[in-house]
């Protein structure tokens, strides 16, 4: 059916003009827009002008609100959509694409006019510097997709991804200007601050900071515009001064400090942007764990090693004082002898101290065995390793019979294993430190056999049997310790009973652990003993008599090496 257009005032129902322009009839007989015409609103103030079909606003027009224009452009079904410009306090806002109402597709955003005011007479005077606020791709009415930002001085700020109106995802970020020089006026850009990826505006992920001059001054991880993860900083020349763990932009964590001519100055912990420094207080700790180790019974080896590598460290530290390089050494160690002779005790005592020279970060302990180690079917070995070397990871891991990690020249799932610990040793190596510990014959042949392993290991530390003295000297310990006690007499049997145990040639002689079994016994003779009383005094809990000892003796106690 075809209707005529023709023009015609439409009224509000008091009387006032409401439309003026093209109409025709609907199926109903109702006049509707149609053609070219103008929308007003009671009051008389322009709505809109510009192009109508079935009473919908389609094609070309411009909207007015309180007699201001606020969009000039394409409608389609009374939406803005396609190419338009958007108004604000009578200046241009947007133009670009629109989509259902929104600004959707590639656009112009422009700054208001009060937020250029203070940069007005650089504007004029750089015409390349009248700059918009953003240009690149919008969705929804919001940045998203690629873009171009300026800021209010008309200088460069960023280009790159755009996420919901934020900086989002990868791009590069320039420096604000301070006092732009001719250079900088003339380009309309300053240098270039950062590169890499960002979150909601700020720097977050892998990126490259740079200075004001162009210089590399930092690459890593970010997190909330700071520097926070692994990352390297650098000096003025380019040369890496610090690579390591770094939090809010500061060393702080695990990491290598440089020398100008990329000499190593040293290796370890830092804080808040120091390197872990042998203050009075850590001094303090680190003579309480020495004294805790000089208080054990014998270990003559281990005590001289360990004194030595406290020396060594602390002279190292002093070094870097003076500016000069640290030597690096690598701290991992064997530990060979017998049973009970001190290994897993010492071996506490060093993830401490190490913990306290900056050698480890956490210096906790984490204690395996081939069993811990090795598992039953090809590839699920080297996980095993993965999750025990993370939860030793910045301590120390203790391997107990570490020959027993390869049986024999076909034992895959063994190789497996100590292919795996090397690997977690060279990348670990700045704060993990292992012991390898056995019996003496069997480590040397294990050591010898994997060469590879063998040449990770500096320091070789022997546990030898203990003298019956020392047995003695244990045993009166684990009786002080435990609220036991004993006269002179007891003490007699005592010695004498250990004087007869061939230390020397006793096949796999247990030491401290015969020595506890030995306490152990006597205390449940003791009980047996006392519990036939109708009465206990507090001192007889706590006596061995003769009648204790010289009744081991008659069980053979002594005879056997547990």
């Amino acid at each position: 059916m075809t209707y005529n257009h023709e023009e015609k005032d439409i009224l509000y129902p008091d009387g006032t003009l409401m439309y003026r322009g093209g109409v025709k009839k609907n199926d109903f007989g109702h006049d509707v827009y149609d053609g070219k015409g103008t929308l007003f609103d009671q009051e008389g103030e322009l709505l809109f002008e510009g192009e109508f079909v079935n009473h919908m606003k389609q094609g070309n027009g411009i909207m007015y609100l309180k007699g201001q224009m606020i969009y000039q452009g394409e409608f389609i079904q009374n939406k803005k959509q396609g190419n338009g410009i958007l108004y604000k306090d009578g200046q241009v806002y947007y133009e670009g694409h629109f989509r259902n109402d929104l600004m959707e597709g590639y656009g112009i955003l422009y700054y208001e006019e009060d937020v250029i005011a203070p940069f007005k007479e650089s504007r004029e005077q750089y015409p390349h510097l009248n700059q918009q606020q953003y240009e690149g791709d919008f969705v929804h009415g919001m940045k998203k997709g690629k873009g171009k930002q300026y800021y209010p001085s008309g200088f460069f700020q960023y280009e790159g991804d755009f996420i919901w109106n934020h900086m989002q995802g990868a791009g590069k970020l320039y420096y604000a200007p301070e006092s732009p020089s001719t250079e900088e006026l003339a380009k309309g850009v300053t240098s270039l601050q950062y590169e890499g990826y960002f979150f909601e505006d700020m720097k977050h992920g892998k990126g490259k900071n740079y200075s004001r001059q162009g210089e590399l001054v930092s690459e890593g991880q970010f997190k909330e515009d700071a520097m926070t993860g692994h990352g390297t900083l650098y000096y003025d020349n380019g040369q890496a001064s610090y690579i390591g763990d770094l939090v809010n932009g500061e060393k702080h964590g695990r990491g290598d400090y440089f020398n100008e001519e990329g000499k190593i100055i040293y290796s370890g912990e830092f804080i808040n942007g120091e390197r872990l420094r042998i203050t009075p207080e850590i001094e303090r700790e680190i003579e309480k764990l020495q004294k805790q180790l000089d208080g054990l019974v014998g270990l003559p080896n281990a005590k001289k090693e360990l004194h030595n590598l406290i020396n060594f460290i602390k002279i190292q530290s002093l070094r870097v004082d003076h500016g000069l390089t640290s030597f690096p050494i690598t701290y991992h160690l064997v530990f060979s002898g017998n049973p009970g002779t001190g290994k897993t005790t010492v071996a506490r005592i060093i993830g401490q101290i190490y913990k306290h020279l900056g050698v480890l970060s956490s210096g906790h302990f984490v204690e395996t065995d081939r069993a811990g180690l090795v598992a039953g079917y090809v590839g699920q070995t080297a996980l095993k390793v993965q999750e025990v070397v993370n939860k030793a990871k910045g301590g120390v891991l203790f391997i107990d019979e570490a020959y027993s990690l390869i049986n024999d020249k076909k034992d895959a799932f063994g190789k497996e294993a100590i292919d795996s610990l090397l690997k977690a040793m060279e990348d670990l190596r700045d704060d993990l430190v292992i012991i390898v510990a056995g019996y003496t014959e069997l480590m040397e042949e294990f050591l010898l056999a994997n060469p590879g392993f063998k040449s990770r290991f500096n320091h070789f530390v022997q546990f030898d049997n203990f003298s019956t003295d020392e047995l003695y000297d244990i045993f009166a310990m684990l009786c002080k310790n435990n609220d036991y006690q004993y006269g002179d007499v007891f003490a007699h049997h005592m010695k004498e009973q250990l004087l007869q145990i061939p230390v020397e040639s006793i096949p796999n002689f247990s030491n401290g652990r015969y020595i506890r079994n030995i306490f152990e016994k006597l205390v449940t003779i003791q009980s047996n003993r006392l519990i036939q009383q109708k009465s206990i005094t507090r001192e007889e809990l706590m006596e061995f008599t003769e009648k204790d000892i010289l009744l081991g003796v008659a069980e053979h106690l002594f005879d056997n090496t547990f």
